[in-house]
């Protein structure tokens, strides 16, 4: 496809990365008295096993062990335990310098999102065009639990743009686009997020301004952003779908400069936007969405 969206699934890169300094992990994993368990009654084996594969990215296919213990954030000798058991099922292996990289069985896992996550061609096209229109990067965002995940993206064709990567997810704490998912998820979906942010990181989260943005999003069915996620970046974001409790929410957003997102142009920004999300409704989502 010669679209220019791009639909590439990072397979192992789908966790916000918590060494982003402009983002805060919402993970809602949390210990439980119970070593074997997590929060929700999950096998936390399972849970410290996908930490161990979201170390890896598509730049970085190959690590030390030290490397996945410091992206991970578990101890040495679980992340050993892990590498032996992912290693016999094919999902790492050892390289030939004594580091890890990813197995052979992940490639059908990989070939299997690709399929299940890819934007239909005629929303690939929409999104471009969309890009070229406003000279922005446009992103298709949909809500997976607390985060937001970027399932497509067509670029700025300016040098200077945002950029986010197929894959990545965000917390739903801060930009245009997060406020709005949440907005597009439910009246207490706000209250659900606050809840969930662990302890320690409350005294950094402005739990009003927070209400204060999800209602105003869900007043105006669009949201706004300047430097919420990062110092010089904007945001703007239309709902293509609301959420419910068979699908998640899913939004429009256009990101870029600040400079470049003066009040005219947002204006500008919304009706493109409007008009794209609408034609969205019929070209479609991702299958794994539907």
């Amino acid at each position: 496809m010669d679209s220019g969206v791009h639909l590439t699934v990072h397979s192992l890169n789908v966790k916000a990365q918590p060494r982003r300094r402009e983002e805060m992990t919402m993970s809602t994993t949390i210990e439980s008295r119970n070593s074997s368990t997590s929060e929700g009654g999950g096998v936390r084996a399972v849970t410290r096993a996908f930490e161990v594969l979201q170390s890896f990215t598509a730049d970085r296919p190959v690590l030390s062990v030290a490397e996945i213990v410091r992206e991970s954030g578990l101890p040495r000798t679980t992340v050993l335990r892990l590498i032996d058991t992912l290693v016999s099922e094919r999902m790492l292996r050892h390289a030939a310098d004594g580091r890890i990289t990813v197995g052979a069985r992940l490639i059908r896992l990989a070939a299997f999102a690709e399929a299940a996550w890819a934007v239909p061609e005629e929303t690939a096209d929409r999104m471009t065009r969309l890009a070229q229109e406003t000279g922005e990067t446009a992103s298709l965002y949909v809500r997976s639990g607390l985060r937001r995940v970027a399932v497509a993206q067509s670029p700025s064709p300016y040098s200077l743009r945002h950029v986010v990567q197929v894959g990545d997810e965000m917390p739903l704490l801060a930009g245009a686009s997060s406020t709005l998912l949440v907005a597009a998820s439910g009246p207490d979906a706000a209250e659900h997020v606050l809840a969930a942010v662990p302890a320690d990181q409350l005294p950094r989260v402005d739990a009003d301004a927070f209400r204060l943005a999800v209602a105003a999003a869900a007043r105006d069915r669009h949201a706004v952003s300047h430097g919420a996620r990062e110092p010089g970046n904007s945001g703007v974001a239309v709902i293509v779908r609301e959420g419910d409790d068979r699908r998640p929410a899913v939004v429009l957003g256009l990101g870029g400069p600040t400079a470049r997102f003066t009040d005219e142009r947002v204006d500008i920004f919304l009706e493109a936007l409007e008009a794209a999300a609408s034609d969205l409704r019929h070209t479609g989502l991702p299958p794994a969405l539907d």
